[in-house]
């Protein structure tokens, strides 16, 4: 008896070291485990769908084409890590108050499935995790941590004190998807669907089989720019422009306008994790659950941590670094001749209009009155423009001339929808410029060329060629209402896809000189009948694009 009691204690034990064994092989140790308490093996699951292309509740979306899609590229889906930060309570207590009780970092997920037939999400799943059974508020973030955030903080940090920390950074524009993923946060329907909330609200319990579901968006926006032109067949007619308008062939005997790169203005630095909406008027506080989610009737707006401090009163320039990615140093508002950036090479043709990622960017939204230039996202184009023949002064007697014959000059010149050579043209032809006036940099030079209204443009890469530029600013919600609500911005997890359609002859006017006219004037808005290009712009939630990885491994 005592052998066989002795032999089926061991047996136990052999079990039970099995059993161990198996638990700890199928779960992520970043998890913790205590053996001292009783833990819960838990499985999370990270759902990256397709979303909905949101503005206000009124317009779902602002599709251009009829189509509600983007592909996408396979890295804007992977999920390389997740946070969970876990505040006691679950949907029934108060909002805030709680302080956070664990961390739980899990590194190893599995695409598992796509949801649905058309595949428009997919999913990824962790190994299970430990957690402690109870009854939680949970927020995920996805590819990213709230800084400052750690162990710490638990049984201290309070659930209002965690979100106003869950703000993310960016030291330059994010023109490809990092190693790590795009960060995205949770987003989860309330019981009703009349919003959406960035926590799940569970209880987790010792059930074997439990899962955390959670839904999560990008949250950053996505701009593309697609290869446009007259005549998109060829490498050699891809963002050529022949025809300008539908009543001129030509504008000021440019035969043609190319453009040749393109750079994004008014990236902002700063973004929240979890979406925040306010109802336009003044700045909510505190936040309630009612500010994290959509748009709607009467919570309009989509908001960025600068929303409320937009107000164009003063000048931009003041806070503009601090804001935005192209500060003093790059992209200032002042003088585009200081510009030190690097413009990016327009997307070509190969066996069709190509298109490239100009930006990821975090969401830049102001109230209605004050979507300005200087605030609104942006992208600057550079063309190329090569006049057929312009006006010089007259080799004997007054007046002047036409000649097909540009040479090597540095500027040229543009008034009243006629080029002109040089300033000794300008002056024979009666435009009433200062004598001290001789070039666009002679002293006070600028001033007088823009007191009557003549553009100079300076020479390109090759003789013949010069240098215009062509402002576009980003529209969330296109309206034919002067500054609706939402018209300007960028919205986390919709792609703005950008094509050149045409160059339009707005006051038979060329793009801007970049000389004697800044491109951006900060308390300008978008005018219809200025804009100088015409630009078809479709707005869309991310869609899945069909792939099979493992990451963690």
């Amino acid at each position: 008896m005592k052998k066989l009691k002795y032999m089926s204690m061991m047996g136990l034990a052999a079990l039970l070291l099995t059993t161990w064994a198996a638990c700890s092989d199928d779960t992520d140790a970043s998890g913790g485990e205590n053996p001292e308490e009783a833990r819960a093996y838990t499985t999370v699951t990270i759902a990256v769908p397709n979303g909905v292309a949101e503005t206000r509740a009124s317009d779902p979306t602002a599709d251009t084409d009829d189509t509600n899609m983007d592909i996408g590229l396979k890295d804007e889906y992977k999920v390389t890590k997740a946070n969970l930060y876990l505040f006691p309570g679950g949907a029934s207590s108060s909002f805030g108050t709680a302080t956070l009780t664990e961390i739980i970092s899990i590194s190893q997920f599995t695409q598992t499935t796509t949801t649905t037939t058309d595949q428009k999400t997919i999913v990824w799943t962790s190994k299970k995790t430990a957690l402690t059974p109870g009854d939680y508020r949970i927020y995920i973030v996805v590819n990213g941590t709230v800084n400052g955030v750690g162990d710490s903080d638990k049984e201290t940090l309070t659930e209002a004190d965690f979100l106003a920390k869950t703000t993310a950074a960016a030291t330059s524009v994010i023109a490809a998807v990092p190693s790590d993923g795009l960060v995205m946060a949770s987003r989860s329907p309330n019981s009703n669907n009349s919003n959406t909330l960035p926590y799940i609200a569970q209880e987790i319990t010792k059930d074997p089989e439990q899962t955390i579901a959670a839904t999560v968006e990008r949250v950053m926006g996505k701009i593309t720019v697609t290869a446009g032109g007259t005549s998109v067949s060829s490498a050699a007619t891809a963002n050529k422009y022949t025809s300008f308008s539908t009543t001129v062939n030509t504008i000021g005997n440019i035969k043609d306008i190319t453009l040749k790169n393109y750079y994004v203005v008014n990236a902002r630095k700063e973004g929240y994790y979890f979406r925040h909406v306010d109802k336009g008027s003044s700045a909510t506080n505190p936040l309630t659950e009612a500010n994290y989610g959509t748009s709607s009737t009467t919570l309009p707006y989509v908001t960025d941590p600068k929303t409320y401090d937009k107000t164009y009163t003063s000048a931009l320039a003041n806070s503009y670094a601090d804001w935005y990615l192209q500060g003093s140093s790059a992209f200032g508002l002042s003088s585009f001749g200081t510009f030190s950036g690097t413009y990016t090479d327009m997307p070509g043709y190969s066996s069709g209009a190509e298109t490239k990622v100009a930006a990821y960017c975090y969401e830049n939204t102001m109230l209605k009155d004050r979507q300005k230039n200087g605030y609104t996202t942006g992208i600057v184009f550079k063309a190329e423009i090569a006049p057929s023949k312009m006006m010089k002064k007259k080799s004997s007697g007054d007046g002047v001339e036409e000649t097909n014959t540009i040479g090597s000059i540095g500027e040229i010149f543009y008034h009243s929808g006629i080029f002109y050579k040089d300033i000794e043209a300008l002056k024979a032809a009666g435009v009433l410029l200062a004598d001290g006036t001789t070039s666009s940099s002679a002293s006070g030079a600028l001033t007088d060329l823009k007191k009557n209204d003549v553009q100079c443009f300076l020479k390109g890469n090759t003789d013949g060629k010069f240098i215009c530029y062509y402002p576009y600013w980003i529209k969330h919600l296109p309206s034919d209402t002067a500054e609706d609500v939402m018209e300007f911005g960028i919205v986390r997890n919709n792609v703005y896809q950008v094509t050149v359609t045409g160059i339009s002859d707005a006051m038979e006017r060329v793009g801007k000189d970049g000389v004697t006219e800044d491109i951006i004037t900060d308390t300008e808005t978008d005018d219809p009948t200025t804009v100088l290009l015409n630009v078809k712009l479709s707005i869309k939630p991310w869609v899945v694009r069909t792939n099979s990885a493992v990451l963690g491994r």
